[in-house]
């Protein structure tokens, strides 16, 4: 592999896996208890190993699909808690670990979902769809933390593709996904024919919005009622931006309401930018994306907060609280508080607005 791409692929995975193995966040979340279980369910098509510790239940091989709950403990971290209030830069406060991977039958699978979706104030399922570079403990932690940020509002569900977990397997990656088109297709139509389309929302993020947009494209053609989901969320989208801008339109037909989130400090996005030759739709600044029905968000005034800036919305406590107000409560960008409306070429978009 040439030196500059085996760089550029560091770059994009570097930091990241070390951070959220030793802490989570959703720091928009109420404090963490000293210890704290969660459990959450998931659906993957990941190659799975018998007899193995539960963070190596399921592998970065193509597999048939499972499905199943993982439950995560996290216990806070007491020296750092206080600490990490005050920073304006990200600070692990608690240890992330998984403790349970339980297969479940499928029947029971659905069920359970369901039951669950009807108890909160939403009615709805938020579909977590994960990028490049997470190993399958890695998409429990942070699935289970968005479920935490979400307790009582929403229902989590981890969907997670065959991503290897490694920095420099970014190409394989890219094949895993689109080879999982079909599966993240059949996964979402299967929700939406339980719980009906707007009771589904999903939040995908980097590498993973191209196997959702994908998905949604193919069930777009195969249904003859649209829109097919409720809301469509990306999250520092790794996918062409003009690419994008073009299939637009017949994404717009296919959800209720569609939101971006980008950013110009995404360190990843701009490695990702050198390495296809052509802007992602996750930056902002001068590559910023706005477009008619699409709700962009630009995080960029709130800071990088955390090493690479590429998961912010898991980490940055500005823009998981509003990730969460988003998804949990419905609230248009606005009547969120912190967004300040901008134009762009004659098109509104929103600024996340930095702390005092």
């Amino acid at each position: 592999m040439p030196i500059f791409l085996s760089v550029l692929l560091l770059m994009f995975g570097f930091g990241d896996v070390a951070l959220a193995e030793q802490a989570n966040v959703f720091d928009g979340a109420a404090e963490p208890a000293d210890s704290l279980a969660v459990s959450v369910p998931f659906v993957t098509n990941r190659g799975r190993e018998q007899d193995e510790s539960p963070e190596d239940t399921f592998t970065g091989e193509r597999g048939v699909p499972h499905v199943g709950r993982c439950e995560v403990q996290f216990t806070s971290i007491p020296v750092f808690g206080d600490l990490a209030s005050k920073m304006r830069f990200h600070v692990p406060y608690e240890t992330t670990e998984v403790q349970r991977v339980e297969p479940v039958d499928v029947d029971s699978f659905w069920q359970d979902l369901l039951i669950s979706a009807k108890g909160t104030s939403s009615g709805t399922v938020v579909v977590f769809v994960h990028g490049y570079n997470y190993g399958f403990a890695r998409t429990c932690g942070m699935a289970a933390n968005l479920q935490r940020a979400l307790e009582g509002k929403a229902s989590v569900l981890m969907l997670s593709w065959p991503s290897i977990g490694r920095p420099t397997d970014y190409l394989p990656d890219v094949a895993n996904v689109e080879w999982s088109v079909p599966f993240i297709a059949r996964v979402i139509g299967e929700l939406v024919d339980r719980i009906g389309p707007s009771n589904v929302q999903i939040l995908a993020h980097s590498l993973g919005t191209r196997g959702v947009v994908f998905a949604l494209e193919r069930l777009g053609s195969e249904r003859a009622t649209l829109p097919v989901v409720g809301r469509l969320v990306l999250a520092a989208p790794d996918f062409d931006a003009q690419t994008f801008v073009d299939r637009l339109p017949t994404l717009l037909s296919l959800v209720d309401h569609a939101s971006l989130y980008v950013s110009s400090l995404d360190g990843a996005l701009k490695a990702s930018r050198q390495l296809h030759g052509a802007s992602r739709l996750g930056e902002a600044g001068e590559f910023l994306t706005v477009q008619p029905g699409l709700e962009t968000i630009d995080v960029s005034p709130a800071g990088r907060y955390q090493i690479l800036g590429h998961e912010y919305f898991h980490f940055h406590p500005q823009v998981s609280a509003d990730l969460v107000a988003l998804l949990g409560e419905g609230v248009e960008a606005a009547e969120r508080p912190g967004l300040v409306p901008k134009k762009h070429n004659g098109h509104q978009y929103w600024e996340l607005a930095g702390s005092p």
